[in-house]
């Protein structure tokens, strides 16, 4: 079989430790704490598929090696609301930052094998792809919603599914990462903007996962003055699944670490794969055994359902409250002890320092 090596062809696939299907942040985070260790396997080259809005913490981007990719730094939350704009400063500066970039760093200093194949299941310990099997003595999934590796049986639950749209324009915005709580504009989710240097990245979100979203966008488009761009966009995965199936890890949006509410998935998907590879990287290295990684793997999954289910909560009061309700209260928020609180609640969720791993 041959693979893709740090973007070299016709390299003979070795064995690995570890197979991580899905190379987006995910499998990267995993692959990053396994160097040289470790073979990705993914459909399109690194880098390749962006479906995200690509905001997250700077700290995020330079824990993957990819300070290099940020566009654009942010202070502040800006929340429009009928009849309102509240900010919220943020505990910590949040970017923008390019998608290709940002893999491809992250990548390089995984030192990791890529093989670029669809996966289609797995047969042991062993990834079923389309260009045949690829054995490792550990399997993770990052393959996204569809759990592509792992199957549907990871899930525990009817999954959390999201849908998004987003236009990238060639338009600079004002400073702050934007969400429009706008009914009219979207009735069952909300819009955002997110300033990218010479661009801004502007979309739609539907908790009920509605994917035709094109009409609204464009009317949102047009009502921000703003001229039409490429777009892209798809599901987003959530429902804190099972973290272990029939043996195989998983992490991000096939693990359902998308986060309810918000959509955000970067920041889970980066910490959930970091703490997932850091405890992989104790087996093989002989400190616990495989069992053991897996077992703490899932505390670390349970120790986050309280406060996902808070978010969920969230999004069902977003789908009945009125859009002015939810100003009045997102004003009350931004008060210094109410945010503080908020924020360490929220930024706390998948947090590796909070596992001691």
């Amino acid at each position: 079989m041959t693979l893709t090596v740090h973007g070299k062809r016709d390299c003979t696939l070795r064995d690995r430790d570890v197979v991580i299907a899905g190379a987006s942040f995910a499998g990267l985070a995993v692959a990053r704490e396994l160097p040289g260790r470790a073979v990705l396997i993914d459909p399109q080259e690194i880098g390749d598929g962006q479906t995200s809005a690509c905001g997250a913490p700077v700290s995020l981007l330079e824990s993957l090696g990819a300070g290099a990719a940020v566009q654009q730094t942010h202070a502040d939350l800006v929340i429009h609301t009928p009849g309102r704009e509240i900010r919220w400063p943020l505990p910590e500066p949040f970017c923008t930052f390019d998608y290709r970039a940002c893999c491809r760093a992250a990548f390089q200093g995984a030192r990791a094998e890529f093989l670029q194949a669809a996966v289609q299941g797995h047969r042991g310990a062993s990834a079923v792809t389309a260009a045949g099997e690829v054995p490792g003595r550990v399997l993770v999934d990052c393959t996204g919603w569809r759990a592509a590796l792992a199957g549907p049986a990871g899930a525990t639950r009817r999954p959390v599914r999201y849908f998004g749209l987003e236009a990238e324009v060639p338009a600079v915005f004002p400073p702050g990462l934007h969400f429009y709580i706008w009914p009219d504009v979207v009735p069952d989710g909300y819009a955002w903007a997110f300033p990218s240097g010479r661009t801004t990245r502007i979309g739609l979100l539907s908790y009920r996962a509605r994917t035709r979203l094109g009409p609204g966008l464009e009317d949102f488009l047009a009502r921000l003055g703003v001229p039409r761009g490429p777009l892209h966009g798809g599901f987003l995965g959530g429902g804190l699944h099972q973290p272990i199936v029939d043996g195989v890890f998983v992490a991000g949006d096939a693990a359902g670490h998308c986060l309810p509410f918000t959509g955000e998935g970067i920041r889970s998907a980066v910490w959930a794969g970091r703490v997932c590879g850091r405890l992989i990287r104790r087996a093989l290295d002989g400190e616990v055994t495989v069992e053991d990684a897996a077992a703490q793997y899932r505390a670390f999954t349970r120790a986050q359902r309280r406060r996902y289910r808070a978010l969920l909560w969230g999004t069902t009061a977003a789908l009945v409250v009125p859009a002015r309700v939810l100003g009045a209260l997102a004003a009350w928020v931004s008060r210094p002890g109410p945010l503080r609180v908020f924020m360490g609640y929220y930024l706390g969720m998948f947090a590796p320092e909070r596992t001691g791993v």
